[in-house]
């Protein structure tokens, strides 16, 4: 067969003008895609940034939802007057919308998926660091506490794993998160204690302790004693030796090592305390919550001088708290202009977050000494310890201070056991004031303050019968519907 030489030779010309458009096309796309690419943006976020952000969130995240809702009002110490007041008549919510999804993924979505990057950053390649992978388990284990302590099991193991493809984590039973928790705590430590101050987060990232490596291993060690003396009731054998263990190394002593978080009266309301912003500005000076008739009363009683700093009097000169659980008849006669609200002071702008403090530990290791190391007769001097350090922190005057201890009976520790207990943990619920929902926690593990059952036809006794809830329920939107089988295993072993 002849071939046609002119149309040969066009075919070799439309080849060679193809492949030169081909590298034209490809050079342009190049050009293009360099042209419209910021030299200046972040392709991959450094760990540092994540860690800061994962800390901010650790204080911030659900605020509104968890301790002025949730927390604040099942501690029976606030009262709320807008829609969230059926969380204190212990109704169910679900018709106001799924509040609970809203704490469920407010976390998991926030400070715990900032940290688990962190981890997986800090574990390996270009920012590998297995002190700050140290510092990030701990807030990890901060944020997995707050989740399992609200709700019971969740997912552990497999939490915050949405970016690696895993969209329906298992739910763990609690016990098994208390001991993991406690594992990783114990790893940390290890860690941080054989680790130097130049391989910590440096100031600019760490708001917590901005870079201070002696506070983070308080801190670590801090948070093993509360989680362990949390779960002893569960498992006395297995954390009564772990508690005696927390109680050798440094804990937080002083109110210079509380784990805080800084707040500023500042031109930028991002900046404020944010329960000023809720309190004050949030609500254009419309107060939304009051004191509770219980908080009040016990430290009225007492005569704390924490009072007149938390609460303001009302025009005719007196405290007054409101009751708890008012069904809509009583409550609606309550004169909620004479109610003690917060003071000034309290929700300042520039007033500190806190997460865990002096107060907290001494009167844990007084509880420890009652009950699980064989020393009673030092309890009463740690218990006197911890009023002392919680009264401090809030800048009450020391003389003050030193009344109160010298001459209320409540100031020390008497009768039996039982009640030394109950001294103890309620200066524990006070002392955790505004952070209620740790309030709520210490009554939930100790049972005091006591919480009676409510049978008064003016309170409402909601879903429970009256009894204080435990927990919360689980989120019935999005997690059912993502996450439906392991949702409904969780809900087969906690109930709703």
């Amino acid at each position: 067969m002849i071939k046609d030489k002119n149309i040969t030779g066009w075919s070799q010309r439309s080849r060679f003008i193809i492949l030169v458009i081909v590298m034209l096309v490809s050079a342009c796309d190049d050009r293009w895609e360099e042209m419209n690419t910021d030299p200046n943006q972040i392709v991959d976020l450094p760990d540092g940034y994540l860690f800061t952000s994962a800390i901010r969130g650790t204080f911030l995240d659900d605020l509104n939802r968890i301790e002025a809702d949730f927390g604040g009002q099942y501690a029976h110490m606030i009262t709320s007057d807008v829609f969230n007041r059926e969380i204190d008549k212990y109704n169910d919510i679900h018709s106001q919308g799924d509040v609970q999804e809203e704490i469920f993924r407010g976390v998991y979505n926030g400070a715990l998926r900032n940290i688990r990057e962190v981890l997986t950053l800090t574990n390996e390649g270009e920012y590998k660091n297995e002190v700050r992978h140290a510092q990030a388990t701990v807030i990890n284990v901060v944020n997995i506490a707050k989740l399992t302590d609200l709700f019971g099991d969740v997912p552990f193991e497999e939490a915050a794993q949405g970016k690696d493809g895993n969209y329906t984590p298992q739910y763990d039973v609690q016990k098994d998160i208390y001991s993991g928790m406690i594992n990783l705590l114990t790893e940390s430590l290890t860690l941080l204690n054989n680790a130097t101050s130049d391989q910590t987060y440096s100031q600019k990232f760490d708001p917590l302790y901005y870079g201070d490596l002696t506070a983070w291993k308080r801190f670590a060690n801090s948070m093993r004693l509360r989680l362990a003396m949390r779960a002893r009731f569960v498992d006395p054998i297995k954390y009564n030796p772990i508690i005696a263990d927390c109680l050798t190394a440094p804990l937080i002593e002083a109110n210079e090592d509380n784990a805080k978080l800084e707040t500023w009266d500042s031109e930028n309301p991002l900046l404020y305390n944010p329960w000023y912003n809720k309190i004050i500005d949030y609500s254009a000076n419309r107060f939304t919550i009051l004191w509770s008739d219980m908080f009040i009363n016990t430290l009225q009683s007492n005569n704390d001088p924490r009072l007149p700093f938390f609460a303001t009097k009302n025009k005719n000169g007196i405290f007054l708290g409101m009751p708890n659980g008012l069904l809509d008849i009583p409550y609606s006669q309550w004169s909620k202009v004479n109610t003690s609200r917060f003071t000034p002071e309290f929700v300042a702008k520039d007033q500190p977050l806190y997460l865990m403090t002096a107060g907290e530990i001494w009167l844990l290791r007084a509880e420890a000494a009652l009950f699980i190391i064989g020393q009673p007769a030092d309890a009463n001097v740690l218990y006197q310890a911890g009023i002392a350090k919680a009264m401090e922190q809030w800048n009450i005057p020391t003389d003050q201070i030193s009344q109160y201890l010298t001459t209320e009976t409540s100031a020390t520790l008497s009768g039996n056991t039982d009640n030394m207990f109950s001294q103890i943990a309620t200066q524990l619920w006070i002392g955790f004031a505004p952070n209620f929902v740790e309030s709520w926690h210490t009554i939930k593990r100790t049972g005091y303050p006591i919480i009676a059952q409510r049978t008064d036809p003016n309170y409402s006794k909601g879903v429970t019968d009256g009894f204080l809830p435990k927990r919360l329920k689980y989120p019935f939107t999005v997690e059912k519907i993502t996450n439906g089988a392991n949702l409904q295993s969780a809900i087969d072993r906690m109930g709703v």
